[in-house]
């Protein structure tokens, strides 16, 4: 007796089917541990991106003293905003490339802190830069600068946990 014509295609996709399920694995394959830089690697990375962020918060924070200062002769709200959008990018740039490195367990803890604490301040960072004025900006320029000092503290024992000691420049250490 000949099967159905409409049976034959749906048994052997069945049969197939069985078959290529036998050759898979039963359990799903783990994924692989990242493997920690070597420690130079590790400072050079840290070093070139603390780097351009420093000399990229240099003149970003000329600006913002120069036209976010209320009392300033040179303020101006449109520059302002400007400095602060910078500000928020630089450091956004900044995060992404400490994100892309991978410290050792030692020192994470310390990297997830700064980085959260990075994320606090580019919220601030934001708002102060769509801010309808300059008094709104100087109302949330102490808790930017608290912020800041935070991230720097932040920044300065990961350099401490990488083995590099703090920048020499006054800008946050990065």
């Amino acid at each position: 007796m000949r099967p159905a014509r409409g049976l034959t295609p749906l048994l052997v996709a069945v049969v197939v089917g069985v078959l290529l399920a036998g050759c898979g694995s039963s359990s799903p394959t783990p994924s692989p541990t990242p493997t920690p830089l070597p420690l130079q690697l590790l400072r050079q990375r840290y070093l070139a991106a603390a780097n351009a962020y420093i000399s990229a918060e240099q003149p970003i924070a000329q600006a913002e003293n120069m036209y976010c200062v209320l009392a300033a002769p040179t303020a101006d709200l449109v520059k302002c905003t400007m400095a602060l959008s910078s500000d928020r990018q630089t450091t956004i740039i900044f995060d992404t490339a400490v994100r892309a490195i991978e410290f050792p367990p030692s020192s994470r803890s310390d990297v997830s802190k700064l980085l959260n604490d990075d994320a606090q301040l580019e919220i601030l960072l934001q708002q102060a830069s769509v801010a309808p004025s300059l008094s709104a900006v100087n109302a949330l320029t102490p808790q930017i600068f608290q912020l800041l000092a935070t991230s720097s503290n932040d920044a300065g024992t990961v350099r401490k946990d990488i083995g590099l000691p703090l920048p020499s420049t006054s800008p946050p250490a990065a």
